[in-house]
């Protein structure tokens, strides 16, 4: 799985510009091929700060929604922002890659010579 985490600051006087631009593209996105999850969360301290976390089963169906029109279109709400956004991208490896991982650590822990 991999997530997205886009964290945007909206200019005061673009704000409802934004949510009304953006409410529209969330559930096109949400019944995308591999799209698990796609929520806009806003800032409780400051009004202007917006959170998008997108969650998607493969890179593949990730790659696939930006090439979608409703992502260009997400792409052209970046003119609205006072400030550059920050992005990050997270994989979350599947329980079976992760149980192997932990077997491997614990297994050359108790390797170590004490």
């Amino acid at each position: 799985m991999i997530i997205v985490t886009l964290r945007m600051t909206v200019r005061p006087d673009k704000r409802r510009d934004f949510m009304e631009s953006i409410r529209g593209m969330l559930e096109p996105t949400r019944v995308e091929r591999g799209c698990i999850s796609y929520r806009l969360y806003e800032d409780i301290e400051n009004k202007n700060i917006f959170t998008l976390v997108e969650e998607w089963k493969t890179r593949d169906d990730l790659e696939k929604h930006v090439r979608t029109n409703n992502y260009r279109m997400f792409l052209g709400l970046m003119d609205l922002l006072s400030e550059p956004y920050q992005l990050r991208f997270s994989t979350v490896l599947p329980e079976a890659e992760m149980e192997l991982l932990l077997e491997l650590a614990h297994k050359k822990r108790r390797e170590r010579p004490e």
